[in-house]
């Protein structure tokens, strides 16, 4: 692969390939337009490829929707530099200008902010709030059609489970092409919309409801960053149990004498030893059942090229040697005893400064807050689990398609578009159709290969021209706090979450954004810094689980600091200081 090369080096250069398959459906630009991957970034930062972006709109009905509501006033994602931008500018004017919401709490909870010489209107208006809000959560539910009762979410989650828990039963290689695509969008997309009203409606409430606890706090007590105190350490959030399951993984090998198995071998070799292994048998059932309980996950989960734990378990215990080569002393599970004794402290401390009235307020508010906490994190776990039947139908048919000759390898089937797989599926292939195929896909991977050494821009304007923003400050970088606390260590550019396996006890992680697949990494750094992300991002939710000041949406991080620059990160205050030690 190229070396990664920034925009400003190359311009805006038309890749070898094609890299159009999704241009008829853009609108012309409106004034308000501002492209940005606010939001997007932190879910899909890298390049997408031709299945993940096609096949979204049709599971969640979201085609089917846009239809029914006629031509819609602005369009809100699109792909740029082979990756997806939201429209930020256009979801802010149609929130702040038109429903009078504030602009401050969209910013801090979603990780939006000023850009170039756009204006940061969006005074809060309360009467119109008010009057617009039923019309704004019909809006808001009614982009997908509701299918099914309005279950709550514990409802909704065991309604997923029972989906994936049938499917995974079946055996897919009994199953004809025409039969296995039936077992995959076709039957998930009758249970997407549902899926995404759903999610959508159990999810946005925390924004609200933290932007309420953290004004409160404020208001009543002038205490800054206690808010995110007191949505730490809460139980139940399964993001949060990734980092303890490695730990005891870790733990056993070094009990039973055979951390060496991992140390001295690959990861596949490692796997195959522990599974022929006697003395093995308490760590393989850890392993067996942590993949039972997040095997559906990885790195860059909502991208479906990419194999799930599951699928490729190796991955897994590279993240176990990581415990393994890291100070003993990194514990998870007295971390996650740490925060909740911080919590009941900055709790207590709170409520000695509230009269009856106020205290009632807040406990009412706070309960609230942190059900819903865990609610959003919980529902990026179940919706990704429920994207993995699909994942599974599509490596299938990648193998047998690949296996005929149809495509050159298994994986090719992930640069086709989900009507191209479909038309396959239904009718198969002529003789004369796979060398058609494979150089449709071989080309697609030009392109998809040649964005991956692309650093794309922050933002872009309605001209369609990149937003070049030069405001760094040379002592430090301002942005928005995270999980409070100061940190000061060794920074660690890291562009995946492979490179991260390079990182020792006690580095600051810096990087663009963070998904759960990344949570085995945060137990073994002292400080987080993220490009993109807002207060209840995943980065953000699991850095205050864990205890590790960060802060995020810090403009131009990745570029600013230097790899193995010693950087000081105070996530109370936002600030990323940059003069503190210097290279080492």
């Amino acid at each position: 692969m190229q070396p990664i090369r920034r925009l400003e080096e190359i311009g805006r250069d038309i890749p070898p390939g094609d890299d159009t398959w999704d241009r008829e459906g853009d609108l012309p630009p409106q004034s308000f337009d501002l492209w940005t991957r606010t939001n997007a970034g932190e879910n899909l930062p890298f390049p997408v490829t031709p299945l993940t972006e096609t096949q979204f709109p049709r599971l969640f009905g979201l085609d089917t929707a846009q239809a029914q509501q006629g031509s819609p006033s602005f369009q809100a994602v699109r792909r740029l530099y082979g990756r997806l931008y939201m429209n930020e500018g256009a979801i802010l004017h149609e929130l702040t200008e038109k429903y009078g919401m504030p602009r401050s709490l969209i910013d801090k909870a979603w990780g939006s902010r000023p850009r170039g010489k756009q204006p940061a209107k969006g005074t809060f208006r309360p009467l119109r709030l008010l009057r617009n809000l039923p019309s704004l959560l019909r809006q808001g539910m009614s982009t997908t059609k509701q299918k099914g009762p309005k279950h709550t979410p514990e409802q909704f989650f065991a309604q997923i489970n029972q989906w994936v828990n049938t499917f995974m039963q079946e055996d897919l290689s009994l199953l004809d092409d025409r039969a296995l695509w039936q077992q995959g969008l076709p039957l998930w997309r009758e249970r997407g919309a549902y899926a995404f009203s759903t999610n959508l409606r159990i999810s946005t409430p925390s924004a609200f409801l933290y932007a309420i606890l953290e004004r409160l706090v404020k208001w009543w007590t002038g205490r800054r960053g206690a808010a995110q105190e007191l949505v730490t350490g809460l139980p139940g959030m399964f993001s949060a149990e990734i980092g303890p399951d490695l730990w005891r993984m870790a733990q056993t090998l070094r009990e039973q004498g055979l951390s060496n198995i991992l140390l001295d071998h690959s990861p596949a070799e490692a796997l195959t030893l522990l599974y022929n292994q006697p003395e093995a048998e308490t760590f393989n059932k850890r392993l067996a059942s942590f993949l039972v309980r997040h095997g559906h996950r990885c790195p860059n989960e909502l991208e479906m090229l990419n194999p799930r734990w599951a699928e490729a378990p190796e991955q897994i215990l590279e993240l176990v040697a990581n415990y393994l080569r890291a100070d003993e002393s990194i514990n998870p599970i007295e971390v996650e005893k740490r925060q909740r004794q911080q919590r009941g402290e900055t709790l207590a401390s709170i409520e000695a400064r509230l009269g009856p009235v106020r205290r009632a307020i807040f406990r009412a508010v706070l309960k609230k807050a942190q059900q819903a906490m865990t609610i959003r994190d919980n529902s990026r776990y179940y919706m990704t689990k429920f994207a993995f039947p699909l994942r599974k139908v599509y490596a299938e048919l990648g193998r047998r398609w690949a296996e005929r000759g149809w495509l050159q390898k298994p994986d090719d089937i992930f640069f086709l578009l989900i009507t191209e797989i479909e038309a396959i599926a239904e009718n198969g292939v002529s003789t004369t159709q796979p060398e058609e195929l494979q150089a449709r896909v071989a080309n697609r991977r030009l392109a998809y290969e040649y964005w991956l050494t692309i650093v794309a821009p922050d933002a872009i304007g309605p001209d369609g021209k990149p937003i070049i923003e030069d405001t760094h400050d040379a002592n430090m970088l301002k942005g928005v706090p995270a999980s409070n606390g100061r940190a000061r260590g060794r920074a660690r550019i890291v562009l995946d979450v492979r490179e991260a396996m390079r990182l020792s006890s006690g580095d600051i992680l810096v990087t663009q954004a963070t998904d759960p697949g990344w949570t085995p990494v945060f137990p073994l750094v002292s400080g987080i810094v993220l490009e993109i992300g807002g207060q209840l991002s995943h980065g953000a939710i699991v850095a205050r689980e864990y205890g590790i000041p960060a802060v995020v949406n810090v403009q131009g991080a990745m570029h600013t600091i230097q790899d193995g620059q010693t950087i000081t990160v105070d996530g109370t205050n936002g600030w990323v200081y940059l003069n503190e030690g210097g290279l080492t």
